[in-house]
């Protein structure tokens, strides 16, 4: 979830585009409460890091690892059926209506990247 959230707040920046992208809600925003962040605080982090390990230097001092596994366990388990009402609409519109209940969050947001910039 990390590297995804790091684009769209390298997107926030100056000369980025954000597109229909967003950050702060839904998955994100489990993160960013977790890591006790505003999302323009998340943006200065990536803006001031030198690259991605500095930046996940600098996060990892705001949690404990065991903590940080349990947050990346916890959002692996989020399925479409825990999507919540305020956000059900925007994520059909995104992702259709036709998603089984089960599928997990996180697996869709891999298969938009992928279908968005390619397999890595």
């Amino acid at each position: 979830m990390l590297p995804r959230m790091i684009d769209v707040a390298r997107a926030k920046l100056p000369g980025g585009d954000i597109g229909e992208y967003q950050i702060g809600r839904g998955m994100s925003g489990l993160v960013l409460r977790h890591l006790e962040m505003s999302v323009d605080e998340f943006v200065e982090c990536v803006r001031t890091a030198g690259d991605e390990t500095e930046l996940g230097a600098q996060l990892s001092k705001r949690k404990t690892a065991k903590e940080n596994r349990m947050v990346s366990l916890r959002l692996r388990r989020v399925t479409v059926a825990d999507v919540p009402d305020d956000l059900r609409e925007s994520f059909v519109r995104f992702y259709g209506a036709d998603v089984p209940a089960n599928k997990r969050v996180i697996d869709i947001l891999e298969e938009d990247d992928a279908r968005a910039f390619g397999q890595a």
